[in-house]
């Protein structure tokens, strides 16, 4: 009896597995649309046609993102070039951003190609050769910039140098001159970790706080502890908190505006994010429906290089559908509904994160890695 209690059971339970993974291909093949690269460094087909759209109806579009590639970026270049936004957000602090934008408006060609080879990694994402040309037309589009990160471990001399040039102390410019003989020495040395872990550094910054300095020389200095407390021990939910704080920071500014978010695709999604948390996407998700807006949430994936699609098995339902070097665009809001109606059940979490918090998946044929200017 147990016996043939157990084989029903298990009958049961393939049957409904298949059902539920026939739904969700059905859904997928009836919601799907395709476009390809153009020699205009666009796109052309249905389905950018679809994409421009939707980004056109909404007023704030966000991009989760694959980090350090060549596509994203173009594809980000594509959207600025079609549509006019007025700010664009992105995954890099907002001093580095701020002075990055500077240098971009100020310095000539020659100038700035020096300033990235003499800073190298202190960029972060917009040391590569996409990214940054990506940032430079967003920039000369007269596009406003806004950063929302931590200060990555590589920025630190270059934000000593801004600080040392802005500071009226003279006595600060001294600490901070010795700051970024101490950090670029840290970078030669192998085997050791960074100066900004260092005992040395956490002095500094403590005596230039008891200073008498401008607000902005204050405000830098402890996003920089805060930098290092969130790298030394770890803390995801308070980095998390530190982005929606910067976000929401500049909400006066970009609250009525056409705004662009670009993140890591973690960061994105409109419910829970893929790391457990409630992200920049829900914030911005939340603020633009309190104001009777909308936003647009677009997951970008793909194949990189040495990759199959076999490699890709969370996604198999997706592409199942690809036949072609044409990028995909998904709709995942019927897939959303029939998960909402309980017609649908995702066994894998990320999966139902990325349907429920995302409206739309765009996959990516071949994905190659970004070169970067910088060391």
């Amino acid at each position: 009896m147990k016996t043939a209690k157990l084989l029903i059971l298990s009958l049961f339970i393939a049957n409904f597995s298949y059902a539920q993974n026939t739904l969700m291909d059905s859904l997928i093949q009836k919601n799907y649309s395709t476009f390809r690269k153009n020699n205009s460094n666009g796109f052309e087909g249905k389905g950018w046609i679809t994409l421009q759209d939707e980004i056109n109806k909404n007023n704030s579009l966000l991009l989760g993102e694959v980090h350090f590639t060549n596509e994203v970026p173009y594809f980000t270049n594509a959207v600025i070039n079609a549509i006019k936004f007025d700010n664009y957000i992105l995954e890099v602090d907002p001093y580095t951003i701020n002075t990055i934008t500077t240098k971009i408006k100020s310095l000539s060609s020659a100038e700035l190609d020096k300033f990235r080879d003499e800073y190298g990694s202190a960029l972060s994402f917009l040391k590569g050769e996409t990214e940054f040309n990506l940032f430079k037309n967003i920039v000369q589009q007269d596009i406003k910039t806004y950063g929302a990160e931590q200060i990555s471990l590589f920025s630190d001399r270059l934000l000593f140098s801004e600080l040392s040039k802005q500071s009226k102390n003279d006595k600060a410019k001294e600490i901070y001159q010795q700051m970024i003989a101490n950090s670029a020495s840290y970078d030669t040395k192998k085997n050791t970790t960074f100066y900004l872990f260092s005992d040395d550094c956490l002095a500094k910054m403590n005596a230039l706080s008891a200073m008498n300095l401008s607000a902005n020389e204050k405000e830098q200095l402890e996003a920089l502890k805060l930098s290092r407390e969130l790298y030394l021990n770890r803390i995801h939910p308070l980095r998390i908190q530190y982005l929606k704080h910067l976000v929401l920071n500049k909400l006066s500014e970009w609250k009525d505006k056409k705004n662009l978010f670009k993140f890591g695709a973690n960061h994105m999604p409109k419910g829970e994010s893929l790391m457990e948390v409630f992200d920049v996407g829900n914030l911005v998700s939340n603020i633009e429906e309190a104001n009777y807006r909308k936003s647009l949430h677009i997951m970008l994936i793909g194949k990189g290089e040495g990759q199959t699609l076999a490699d890709l098995d969370q996604y198999k339902s997706f592409l199942n559908v690809v036949k072609d070097d044409n990028w995909y665009a998904y709709d995942l809001r019927p897939l959303k509904q029939a998960v909402s109606k309980q017609k649908l059940k995702v066994e894998d979490l990320e999966l139902e994160r990325i349907i429920k918090g995302y409206d739309y998946l765009v996959f990516i044929p071949n994905l190659t890695k970004a070169s970067n200017r910088a060391k």
